[in-house]
């Protein structure tokens, strides 16, 4: 039996699962305390964690490891970086524009190239010198234009490589125009590469430590994952990698159109909105700047199942953001029952710097134990019983009992209160993600170790259809454990021809075939970038692996794609077209990848054709009407349809329809006409 391991670092527990690379099944699990105050950081526990679990499933079986990890953004958020330098370059005429635009508050130094004569290595080595000298112990190279050309930040980045510095250039990440947010974007990254190279370093040591000799990934905050290589090179795209994995497990485990997926931990819910089966990206901002980085489009909030019970004035304050692992407490509901009789409230601050506000029992040992969500929970008896977050429901009555008397309430009244002050402040949250996204009546799927805790009761309270899938506290293990290979690239193109397209499809693609993803299995998807006059490029592919494509994921029937067309109001005449699956019905057309899971839902039509005609044969005329007949006039302007040219493992959005004869290729394909 072969298995893939994912391991996931939460703010409480790093929890490690082996799923079966055949089936799917979950077949091990192993679970340790997020090693917060190691001096490795967190990656210790991971390294923890997939000891623990392989000494029970054995070296041999395990075919990939991929973990998801909070060193990045936990380095952004404590500070936990290295002093960046920025070396600026540009030729005339554009030199004080870019030398101002690469002069960023976050670098430590500043210097300047002037490239009007040539690129000038001598000059370029005495200045990162100087940028060392100054401070910085990695840099940012930053050259306006660079997208279109990058041989002088590849120069400048060999010779840093030289000096011993750690460097980031601001076209590795991305090929936008706009020098400030690609020098912002690259400088970020520099910041981290240390801590980033630590952490690989931990890791990959470990995993020799415990005989694996498998492939190690890292998920990405996209929901992709890349190799340890990828991570060193460019850390900054693990920002969220955590909640993406969650996301990536309830993806891979059930069938979700419209969602809200709540994960609810012990510290912390992380809250993401998922649109036609996708999860919703965007551009992260980190102490509210912009930058190039994609990840999933994620809220937090500082309410989950360990968070704490506060109290003001005899009346309940609220619940958290301090919670029973960080404060270093028992939950009360995990006690042995007689270790609560004669305890007695009182109120302390957890940790220095917290408010004296949060109500506690001090057991007659003398020891504290904590009043959480999940006590309350399971006092009101709203957890199954077997569920992860089970405790003992009459010690949790019990313990509420003695904080209610101090409050004059009863306990289940106090249970009651905890629930909805905790629920109120996650129900604003998911509303405005909803309202973000345009999800009128999403699905709500809970996830993580509280998801039986809160994610019932907010569905109710919202109104909403509740699903927690199984396996749901260790969905974000499961997740990285299915993980794919994901490759993402941006260039600003104002008019994208076909050379344009293929050139970034093809930079895409060998980026995700460096990562180690199957030839046989990437698809590539095209999209405009309107906002940005951008084209954006995505492969994603599964690992080179023995075992198959997707574990426990084998592709689905004609008839099973059928009933899922049917399933979302389609045609259950479905077609196969390359990788996927079209189904067109009444001016609706669905794309299906070839597991099935939703690609696009277009109102418009589709057309397949052979590609094999020249410009001007009876499928080019066809397509040709099919654009006319979805031309909008508004006003004076008139407004083109967007086309979608499905073909082999590619899917190419084009803003303009003429391009559409020059993409089709030989071969099988589908041109979808409308609008999303």
């Amino acid at each position: 039996m072969g298995v893939r391991v994912g391991a996931d670092v939460g703010g409480t527990f790093t929890k490690a699962v082996a799923i079966d690379s055949v089936t799917g099944e979950l077949v091990g699990r192993a679970v340790v305390p997020t090693t917060h105050d190691h001096r490795d950081g967190v990656s210790a526990g991971v390294v923890d964690v997939v000891a623990k679990l392989v000494a029970d499933v054995g070296t041999h079986a395990v075919e990939l490891l991929t973990h998801s990890t909070t060193q990045a953004v936990n380095a952004l958020l404590e500070g936990d970086t290295v002093p960046v330098g920025v070396l600026g370059l540009a030729r005339a005429p554009y030199l004080r524009k870019a030398r101002n635009r690469t002069m960023i508050s976050a670098a430590i130094a500043h210097e300047f190239l002037d490239l009007s004569v040539g690129f000038d290595a001598s000059a370029a080595r005495h200045a990162l010198v100087r940028l060392a000298d100054a401070g910085a112990q990695a840099v940012c190279v930053a050259e306006a234009f660079a997208p279109d050309d990058s041989a002088c930040e590849d120069a400048v980045a060999t010779l840093a490589a030289e000096l011993g510095l750690p460097v980031t250039t601001s076209s590795e990440l991305t090929g936008l125009y706009g020098l400030e947010l690609r020098t912002v974007t690259a400088a970020l990254n520099a910041s981290i590469l240390p801590i980033a190279l630590r952490t690989a370093e931990v890791v990959q040591a470990g995993v020799a430590a415990a005989a694996l000799s498998c492939p190690v990934m890292v998920m990405r905050g996209d929901g992709g994952a890349t190799d340890l290589a990828g991570f060193r090179a460019a850390p900054a795209r693990t920002l969220y990698s955590g909640p993406a994995a969650s996301v990536a497990g309830a993806l891979r485990t059930l069938r979700i159109g419209d969602g809200v997926i709540v994960e609810v931990g012990g510290t912390s819910t992380n809250v993401a909105a998922i649109t036609a089966g996708r999860p919703a990206l965007s551009y992260v901002r980190v102490a509210g700047q912009a930058t190039a980085v994609r990840a999933l489009d994620v809220q937090v909030a500082g309410v989950a199942g360990g968070s704490m019970l506060r109290v003001r004035r005899r009346r309940v304050y609220g619940v958290g953001p301090r919670s029973a692992h960080i404060a270093g407490l028992p939950y009360s509901c995990f006690l042995a029952p007689e270790r609560v009789t004669g305890a007695r409230p009182e109120t302390l601050a957890p940790r220095p710097g917290d408010p004296p506000d949060y109500l506690v029992l001090r057991l007659a040992d003398g020891t504290v134990a904590a009043l959480t969500n999940t006590c309350a929970a399971n006092a009101l008896g709203l957890v199954p019983r077997g569920d992860y977050a089970a405790g003992d429901r009459g010690c949790a009555t019990a313990a509420l009992d003695i904080a209610g008397a101090a409050l004059g309430l009863p306990g289940a009244e106090l249970a009651r209160r905890m629930m909805q002050a905790s629920t109120e402040a996650l129900a604003d949250l998911v509303t405005t993600v909803a309202g973000q996204h345009r999800l009128t009546q999403p699905t709500l799927v809970a996830v993580g170790g509280g998801a039986s805790v809160l994610g019932r009761p907010l569905a109710e309270a919202l109104g909403l259809d509740c699903q927690i899938p199984p396996g749901a506290e260790v969905i974000s293990s499961m997740g990285d454990a299915l993980s794919l290979v994901r490759a993402e690239r941006e260039r600003t193109v104002s008019r994208p021809t076909p050379a344009d397209v293929d050139a970034l499809v093809a930079e895409v693609e060998a980026e995700a075939l460096a990562a180690g993803a199957s030839p046989t299995s990437l698809q590539v998807q095209v999209s405009q970038v309107g906002d940005r006059g951008a084209i954006r490029a995505v492969a994603v592919g599964a690992l080179v692996l023995g075992s198959g494509v997707v574990p426990g994921r084998p592709p689905p029937s004609r008839e099973a794609i059928s009933a899922l067309a049917r399933a979302a109001g389609g045609s259950e005449q479905v077609e196969p077209v390359g990788r996927f699956w079209l189904s067109a019905l009444n001016g609706r057309v669905l794309l299906f990848d070839r597991f099935g899971d939703p690609i696009l839902d277009v109102r418009g039509e589709a057309v397949l054709v052979d590609g094999s005609g020249s410009p001007g044969e009876p499928w080019t005329v066809r397509i040709g009407s099919v654009v006319s007949r979805h031309v909008r006039n508004v006003g004076p302007i008139t407004v083109q349809p967007t086309v979608w040219v499905v073909q082999g493992g590619r899917i190419r959005e084009l803003a303009d329809p003429d391009a559409i004869a020059d993409t089709v290729g030989p071969g099988a394909a589908a041109v979808i006409v409308g609008r999303a």
